[in-house]
């Protein structure tokens, strides 16, 4: 009987190892689990044996050659199963025909300027206090490098200068301070003595202060590249990867805009060393809201009307599968506020399932942009690449060794987190019932 009961188990396992082998190889095979596609488009897949590709009524859709080809007339869905020797499902192919979505291209250099939810110290450090005597008041309270100061005297803090504003107006009177912060994404409460101590201030006059014996890190804030823009729901996505602090997590945002940024010079970039775009903001002027910080860059609603020099009419998006290697094309600002075109190559293409901001290897040929530049530079995250007419992506991230090189992330994914892409998915949801 358990001999029986074992070899059972051993077929079980064999088939469902085959099964799961079968899938793999499906999908290593070239055939997708889901095609998006707009109406008006075509698309071709070779499907070859093993496999066949059967439609919801058990027909073979493939040519004799082991050709697929669908043309996308109408929105809604169509469902394909892949079939292992003609008669053994092993997945399903699913062609997702949805509204087509326009897009302008961006390239405009952009101020980042947002409110954090808490400050984080960067370092703790002694306070000399009136005395002489040296004292480590944030040590004491138990505080740490990265922790995040959230609440000082029950007053939020967002900005360091608040932090020197409360604890002189409280310590006065109050010989100890609740700190509220975050560890680990764990809140936690601390009671802290400010110590008093002597500053000198711009004049270099001596002035006494209480001092918590911390170096707090600015707001995040600096210069980057807007990517695209839609001028009928006002939405944009800009940077392509998420804002982060000093240690390089991504910052909650409680609110934020983005202004209007002129490169005054360019710190060139060189094998080991990233460049960088020297920006200032332009009289501060708001041209939009940040209401989303996320691993695919910044989004929010424009305040201010925006066009592209190289595009009178926006453009369509490109899926993922539809973006190819070869050569394209980025909009960027290298000069004052002026968007120009380059030259680059996509050399390598990552298939994605799932939304991921590395989707593709650039590499930066333009001759005029190497010799300004370098490559890819600090301050170029978020610039558009168009292909084929297309709106394909933007540069996330540049190759450390070799700045001529860098990341792309899909444009897919960053419209899907506009809030622009789910109003699309809704509505061929919605007419695919309909149908």
């Amino acid at each position: 009987m358990k001999k029986r009961r074992y070899w059972l188990w051993l077929i079980f396992a064999v088939v469902g190892l085959g099964l799961v082998s079968t899938i793999a190889l499906a999908s290593m095979s070239g055939i997708p689990g889901e095609i998006k596609l707009f109406p008006g488009t075509e698309f071709s897949l070779s499907v070859q044996l093993p496999f066949r590709l059967v439609d919801g009524e058990g027909l073979s859709v493939p040519t004799p050659e082991g050709k697929f080809f669908l043309q996308a007339d109408q929105v809604g869905r169509q469902y394909y199963q892949v079939r292992l020797f003609g008669f053994i499902p092993v997945r399903e192919l699913v062609v997702d025909v949805v509204p087509e979505v326009l897009l302008y291209p961006g390239g405009h250099s952009i101020g980042v300027m947002v409110n954090p939810v808490g400050l984080v110290i960067s370092r703790i450090v002694p306070v000399r206090g009136i005395d002489g005597g040296e004292y480590y008041p944030a040590a004491e309270a138990g505080l740490q490098p990265g922790d995040l100061i959230i609440a000082i005297g029950g007053q939020k803090v967002t900005r360091p200068e608040q932090v020197g504003q409360i604890v002189n107006e409280l310590a006065p009177r109050l010989s100890a301070l609740t700190v509220e912060f975050q560890r680990y994404g764990q809140n936690l409460t601390t009671v802290i003595r400010p110590v008093l101590s002597v500053q000198d201030d711009l004049r270099g006059n001596q002035r006494q202060v209480y001092l918590l014996g911390v170096f707090l890190e600015d707001p995040a804030s600096g210069v980057g590249t807007l990517t695209f823009f839609d001028q009928n729901s006002g939405r944009y996505g800009a940077l392509g990867h998420t804002i982060t602090d000093g240690l390089g997590r991504s910052v909650e945002i409680t609110d934020g805009s983005i202004v209007s940024a002129s490169i005054e010079s360019i710190k060139q970039g060189i094998r080991g060393l990233p460049g960088e775009k020297l920006g200032v903001f332009v009289d501060q002027a708001i041209i939009g809201s940040i209401d989303k910080n996320s691993k695919f860059g910044i989004f929010g609603k424009l305040a201010a009307q925006l066009d592209n020099p190289f595009f009178d009419r926006p453009i369509p998006i490109a899926f993922n599968h539809e973006v190819k290697t070869g050569l394209a094309k980025i909009y960027t600002v290298i000069d004052g506020n002026q968007i120009q075109e380059f030259d680059v190559e996509i050399t390598k293409i990552y298939r994605q399932s799932q939304p991921d901001d590395k989707g593709m290897i650039l590499r930066v040929v333009d001759p005029v942009l190497l010799s300004k530049t370098g490559g890819i530079i600090q301050g170029m995250s978020g610039s558009p690449i168009v292909q084929n007419g297309k709106l394909v992506g933007a540069i996330t991230h540049v190759f450390v060794n070799d700045p001529r090189m860098g990341y792309g992330g899909f444009i897919e994914w960053m419209v899907y987190e506009s809030g622009i892409g789910a109003e699309v998915q809704s509505t061929a949801q919605d007419l695919a019932r309909a149908c």
